[in-house]
């Protein structure tokens, strides 16, 4: 009897054996689907943060692009403008130096008229005045001085010698290797006194002489026009008939 009932509960276990390996199998597989199904979502989850990442470079890149779109055109807008400024800067160079070649001569004619000028002034100052003259002919020559500064310096010298018309002024200088005080009112007028205030005589431009003044009224105006021109005396009306004196 026992050997019946094992027999029987063998045949019982041999379908359930075979139906356990198909379930170990199974759970095996869906084993293997998980790790598989793990695995894929992990690449899953690496492609999406790639993505996530490319989008983000893409959306730097893109910004990027479009700045140095922007920045490329204000770049073209201002080469544009600096090539208006160059070519402006050109012409205004060519007519800068045309300027030069024409102001060149102009300076020479100009030196050369205080040259006659001074040859036929009355000849107060007359060493200052030449050399002043002498280093404008020198300075036009020179290359480290700029061409406006060689017209400015001519033009100082046209104004000194324009001034010496509104002025009056006294100062020591020799006549005919004598010390004397001269007087100089404007351009017109020209006298000497001697230094023991005895002797005086005007400068006739006519006749290009001292003349010898004897009138005593004119000595007394000369001393006094010297005294203004010191600034020792007020400012008076002085009477010089002998302005109008034609020599001899």
């Amino acid at each position: 009897m026992f050997k019946i009932n094992k027999v029987i509960t063998l045949l019982f276990l041999i379908p359930y054996l075979g139906f356990s390996n198909q379930i170990d199998k199974s759970i095996e597989v869906i084993g293997d689907t998980n790790d598989k199904l793990k695995s894929y979502q992990k690449k899953i989850d690496k492609l999406d943060e790639k993505s996530k990442i490319l989008l983000e470079d893409y959306k730097y890149t893109n910004k990027e692009l479009q700045n140095t779109i922007k920045y490329n055109n204000q770049l073209k807008e201002i080469t544009n403008s600096q090539d208006k400024e160059i070519s402006n800067l050109n012409k205004q160079i060519s007519e800068i130096d045309q300027t030069h070649k024409n102001v060149y001569p102009l300076m020479s004619d100009m030196i050369k008229s205080l040259d006659k000028l001074i040859e036929a002034d009355t000849p107060f100052l007359l060493k200052e005045r030449k050399q002043r003259v002498e280093k404008l002919h020198l300075s036009l020559n020179r290359s480290d001085i700029k061409t406006a500064e060689k017209f400015r310096i001519v033009l100082e010298a046209f104004k000194i010698e324009y001034d010496y018309a509104n002025t009056i002024e006294t100062y020591e200088d020799q006549v005919n290797n004598k010390t004397f005080n001269i007087l100089r009112i404007g351009r017109v007028g020209l006298y000497y006194q001697s230094l023991d205030l005895k002797n005086y005589a005007y400068w006739n431009n006519t006749t290009k002489k001292w003349i010898k003044i004897d009138d005593a009224t004119a000595k007394s105006n000369i001393r006094k026009a010297i005294k203004i021109a010191k600034k020792q005396q007020n400012v008076e009306l002085l009477e010089l008939p002998f302005l109008t004196y034609k020599g001899n």
